[in-house]
């Protein structure tokens, strides 16, 4: 049995396959990144404070303390949630020596260990469960990142020296 189409056949089918390609493309988005900086990318180095309490390697509060009198003794300016926004949308520029502050606000010594250091010093933080969507975002935005674990035992400025 052989199926032979006419010419009107052939003419809605082609009608229908250009209809479905105009529906996919309008419904999906594309994104268009425009590089935000002249010359060299800018490098953002994600601070990861995973690690607080009394185990053996963990942070304490007097490290945490220590980390934000560091950056804001060295230049270094962590970034909001709203700062980064407005940097990946090219409102802004990225601000020199920028960082992101990541903690685990869900481990138990969070709250004894860091949050009362980040309520004095008052410097935007962010918390862990956001790692992966910032990370896909200022890569996607050609931003090299650099993610730094903080570990008791080494100077927060050895760690920045790497970004």
């Amino acid at each position: 049995m052989v199926i032979r189409l006419t010419k009107a056949t052939k003419f809605l089918c082609l009608c229908a396959l250009l209809l479905v390609s105009v529906l996919i493309s309008l419904s999906t988005r594309s994104i268009t990144v425009h590089t935000p900086y002249a010359g060299e990318p800018q490098t953002v180095a994600l601070l990861l404070y995973q690690s607080l309490g009394e185990e053996a390697n963990a942070l304490r509060g007097d490290d945490v303390a220590a980390d934000m009198a560091c950056l804001a003794r060295d230049g270094y300016t962590p970034l909001s949630q709203e700062d980064l926004r407005a940097v990946l949308r090219s409102e802004t520029k990225l601000p020199p020596r920028a960082v992101v502050l990541l903690f685990d606000d869900q481990a138990p010594a969070f709250t004894t260990e860091a949050k009362p250091v980040l309520e004095a010093s008052a410097l935007p933080w962010l918390p862990m469960t956001e790692l992966t969507v910032i990370l896909r975002d200022l890569q996607q935005a050609g931003y090299p990142v650099v993610r730094l674990e903080r570990v008791a035992g080494v100077a927060l400025p050895v760690q920045l020296a790497v970004a």
